[in-house]
């Protein structure tokens, strides 16, 4: 392969699944009617698999495409909630949206964005490595000012965000999308923390939250099935179950206004019952 070829090698380990995401967002772009267009999730898509799908016991790429059929529906109901989630904060008082384990988020590019609104991402660095080199084939230009911080979320991204111009005295919109089940309930606790001692009164947050009682325990079930796909290990390996069922208690104690909606509710009301993997909630929080 050549110098280019070589720029382009998606990221490994729980960077990888950055790249189902990027499978789900082509998919609904190429629908009729879909829940939002991504222009460059099938660039993404196309340059990873060059390296993914390999002849092989454990391909890759088919366990990829396995699990994006299962979490499709998921994935892009959540990807059209945050797109409405960063909306309405940027249309109110949140001038800064930080995207917390970027990956190959594309939001700065494809959604229309006021005067004035600034977007950091942060990520290791081989996810930009590769996500930069794509856009760069796309002749991709964001549509506002975009910043990108090369940080690992458990060691201290904070200083490197700061360094960078963001201001912690302006509201924030915060997203943590699809992140937190790969931090453990300590390091989950001390990303929001963080989060939480940068965030002026009136900066939002949201995030996917397992819930209680019956919806912790439906969500479990969802995600041994999901566990159980051939390929899967590689992906559950990482999993470490974030803030857990009490998660949401607990931003609450932590001067955080907290909502959570149904997250089957929330695909009904798009048009998009998931079925399959069932449970869950999507959690809204407005720093007090």
């Amino acid at each position: 392969m050549d110098a280019a070829s070589v720029a382009t090698k998606p990221p490994a380990g729980v960077g990888v699944t950055s790249v189902a995401v990027a499978m789900a967002r082509a998919q609904e772009t190429a629908r009729e009617t879909p829940l939002f267009r991504d222009p460059y999730a099938a660039a993404f898509v196309a340059a990873a698999r060059e390296w993914l799908d390999v002849p092989g016991e454990e391909n890759q790429w088919d366990s990829l495409v396995a699990w994006v059929d299962l979490f499709y529906s998921r994935g892009v109901v959540r990807t059209r909630f945050i797109d409405d989630y960063l909306a309405a904060a940027t249309a109110g008082a949140c001038g800064q949206v930080v995207l917390l384990g970027a990956g190959l988020d594309t939001r700065a590019f494809r959604l229309p964005w006021r005067a004035g609104v600034r977007v950091f991402e942060v990520d290791t660095a081989p996810v930009f490595a590769f996500k930069e080199r794509v856009l760069a084939g796309e002749v991709a230009t964001p549509a506002c000012p975009r910043t990108i911080i090369e940080a690992d979320l458990r060691d201290d991204w904070a200083a490197r965000l700061d360094a960078t111009g963001f201001d912690p005295s302006v509201p924030t919109a915060w997203v943590a999308e699809g992140v937190l089940p790969y931090l453990s309930v300590g390091e989950a606790r001390h990303l929001l923390t963080v989060v939480g001692d940068r965030s002026a009164p009136g900066s939002r947050l949201t995030f996917e939250h397992t819930g209680k009682g019956r919806q912790a325990a439906t969500v479990a079930a969802s995600t041994a099935r999901a566990l159980s796909l051939p390929g899967a290990g590689r992906i559950g390996a990482h999993f470490k179950g974030g803030l857990g069922p009490t998660g949401r208690d607990w931003l609450a104690g932590a001067g955080w206004t907290t909502r959570a909606d149904d997250r089957a509710e929330v695909g009904r009301g798009y048009g998009r019952p998931d079925v399959r993997l069932p449970g869950g909630e999507f959690v809204t929080a407005t720093r007090d």
